[in-house]
């Protein structure tokens, strides 16, 4: 028996792609690049684990997590949101839980908030999943429960307060004048090993 066309037509378009949204920073603190930026670039478009990868960088600016991450949620509907940001030397940490806590100027000079949210919880933990069994015995990758209290604790707080599947965050080492190319194949690496293994069960 033959489906009607507009029947199979129907079905194609109401079966949209699984989204993952990767979020990454701009340079910041006198910095020329920002890690995270080069990783998330690299991956944008790319399908990891038969889902279509989908960049935002931010401005290193209060605000920003708050003004872009919901509005692309509500865009996308992501699977994943997964933020990137630089943080510690030689090795990349995974960070699991966020604080309603902001400190330090930002990029443009502002002061930070009182809080993250006035009426927001004191923590939000990731929902991302993470093993490192996942990784190599020898790949610098390691769990946090520090990040911070600038942008990048910023953002991690309000992707773990959307209504997603999952989300978390990563810290990359700081890129400095490491080619983009020898960072790329340093670093995507963990975090598409990170995103295959949150799209399976």
């Amino acid at each position: 028996m033959k489906l009607p066309l507009l029947l199979l037509v129907g079905s194609l378009s109401a079966a949209e792609p699984t989204t993952i949204l990767l979020t990454a920073y701009g340079p910041f603190a006198g910095r020329g690049l920002n890690g995270s930026e080069t990783v998330a670039r690299s991956l944008d478009g790319t399908d990891i684990g038969g889902a279509r990868v989908h960049v935002v960088v931010l401005s290193v600016r209060w605000g920003e997590p708050e003004k872009i991450v919901p509005a692309a949620v509500n865009s996308l509907h992501p699977q994943l949101v997964l933020g990137l940001g630089e943080g510690y030397p030689e090795q990349a940490a995974f960070e699991q839980l966020a604080v309603n806590r902001a400190e330090h100027v930002d990029e443009a000079n502002i002061a930070p908030p009182a809080l993250l949210a006035a009426d927001g919880p004191a923590q939000r933990r990731a929902t991302v999943r993470f093993d490192r069994g996942w990784f190599a015995a020898d790949a610098p990758i390691r769990l946090s429960n520090d990040a911070g209290t600038y942008l990048c604790n910023n953002l991690l707080y309000v992707a773990a307060g959307q209504v997603v599947p999952a989300a978390g965050f990563m810290h990359l080492p700081p890129q400095g004048d490491t080619p983009s190319a020898d960072y790329i194949a340093r670093w995507a690496p963990l975090v598409k090993t990170l995103i295959t293994h949150n799209l399976t069960p």
